[in-house]
């Protein structure tokens, strides 16, 4: 049996940076996910890399800072790893909605936060495809804003942590973990158990469940939601675009990936996915106008966490000496950046002042629920 200094169960967007992380920092890592390694919430989400709606303002700070991780990241791996910039753009109905929205643009934009109004003339520069309405004088532009080929990404990261040594196994479940007073002594799978000094959970949407055995009750709830893919277009579209109704942007495969949240909420109430999809798609044609000629190609059901404050958690879980986890409704965008700073306090004792909010254990004491 190898001598592992850290296990990393779940290997999402979160999970895959740790391992990349620790490796990186030079420990000897056990990675396992129960089935292909992005294939669960990562694989299902619409993957937009940005801080537009995140507050309070720390945990705008947070994300923000995440998108910074991003860009370093793509840098550091050289070559295609998913990230795509160019921004993202948004625009409201009049009234109640297109006010929050100036509100919003004003306040990011006092944070230091790359967000502006531009006219709709410059819009349609940018993203040619778009039928912007007419009562439509100006549309707001978060310059930063990227979005992520996911599964993409995780490869990269998981073959230059393979490279550095990481011992990677996919299509292995963890049952449960085995604890003897404050530590875990055993990672319970189906054919034995597997050691290491530390380990690291990161399964999103199963994180409640999988830690009420060992007596951590972390509130986090599971939000299902739905995404539509859209046959291959000719028309250009190269970034993240929010109009009233619905979110699109361009996918790997060459079509449109596109979600509402109404949309999303329909799906959770049992909503046929084949006739939300149709919905998303009718609802893309009004503002992406060669969508008329598009199919929906393919349907994406994820399962979303929401710790129960909405806030990411992070750190070590309560009651454990050598046992971490990592909960967060913003993990593509915070991927690397928890990944790397749990990691680092694993691996290297060295805590970060970023994730004091953050820690499993305000729920100790708040008496948060999911």
């Amino acid at each position: 049996m190898r001598d592992y200094d850290v296990a990393i169960v779940g290997l999402g967007v979160v999970g895959a940076s740790a391992v990349y992380a620790a490796a990186w920092a030079g420990a000897r890592v056990l990675a396992l996910d129960a089935g292909a390694p992005g294939s669960g919430t990562s694989g299902a989400s619409f993957a937009w890399l940005n801080s537009v709606r995140k507050e309070p303002e720390v945990y705008h700070r947070l994300n923000a800072a995440g998108m910074t991780a991003h860009r370093e990241l793509s840098k550091e791996l050289g070559g295609d790893a998913g990230h795509h910039e160019g921004g993202s753009l948004e625009w409201a109905e009049i009234g109640a909605d297109e006010r929050e929205l100036r509100e919003r643009v004003h306040r990011l934009a006092s944070r230091g936060y790359p967000a502006e109004f531009i006219t709709r003339d410059r819009a349609r520069e940018l993203e040619p495809g778009l039928a912007i309405p007419d009562h439509v004088g100006e549309v707001a532009f978060y310059g930063a804003d990227a979005w992520l080929d996911a599964p993409k990404l995780i490869g990269r990261l998981l073959a230059a942590a393979s490279a550095r040594g990481a011992d990677v196994r996919e299509g292995r479940a963890v049952r449960s973990l085995r604890a003897v007073g404050d530590r875990i002594e055993a990672i319970v799978m189906d054919h034995g158990e597997l050691a290491a000094q530390s380990v690291l959970v990161c399964v999103g949407p199963s994180t409640q469940a999988f830690l009420e055995p060992l007596g951590a009750v972390i509130p986090v709830d599971r939000v299902p939601g739905l995404l539509a893919v859209t046959s291959p277009t000719s028309a250009p579209l190269r970034r993240v675009v929010h109009a009233p109704g619905l979110h699109l942007r361009p996918d790997a495969t060459g079509g449109l990936l596109l979600g509402a949240e109404d949309v999303d909420t329909l799906a959770s109430n049992s909503g046929s996915p084949v006739a939300l999809g149709e919905l998303l798609l009718e609802r893309a044609a009004r503002v992406f106008p060669a969508a008329r000629q598009l199919k929906v190609a393919d349907r994406r059901m994820g399962v979303r966490p929401m710790p129960g404050d909405r806030h990411t958690i992070a750190g070590r879980i309560p009651g454990f000496t050598n046992a971490w986890m990592i909960a967060t409704h913003s993990g593509i965008t915070l991927g690397p950046l928890l990944g790397r700073l749990v990691a680092d306090e694993i691996v290297r004792d060295a805590p970060s002042p970023v994730l004091a909010p953050f820690r499993p254990e305000r729920f100790l004491t708040s008496g948060a629920t999911a």
